[in-house]
């Protein structure tokens, strides 16, 4: 019984962690909920996966680069390749402040 109730007080902070997470709705909150695993804390992504989808480094992609708010808009509504398409997780004015707080990514040139 003390077991159990150990265990049950240990993942109270878990399961409220994770709520308090789902209901972030700001942009940060969005892009941690939703871009931060595959596109890395500030948009770099991981580097093995890198040079494996060259633009899962949000701060290299050409679209990011050159503002093109409609590309980027129907990438996350509709996904590519192993990205998954978010359109039935972002309401429209979610994903415009997604946009908009991926346009604030630090940004690194392509390479030539």
């Amino acid at each position: 019984m003390r077991t159990a109730l150990a265990l049950l007080l240990a993942l109270v902070p878990l399961v409220w962690l994770s709520l308090a997470c789902a209901r972030d709705r700001s942009a940060p909150g969005l892009y941690r909920s939703y871009c931060r695993r595959c596109h890395g804390a500030e948009g770099q992504g991981p580097d093995r996966e890198v040079r494996l989808y060259p633009y899962l480094n949000l701060r290299r992609s050409p679209m990011i680069l050159r503002r093109d708010r409609a590309a980027v808009r129907q990438r996350i509504v509709e996904g590519h390749g192993p990205m998954p398409g978010f359109r039935r997780r972002l309401n429209p004015e979610e994903l415009e402040r997604l946009i908009d707080f991926t346009f604030q990514l630090p940004q690194t040139p392509a390479k030539e």
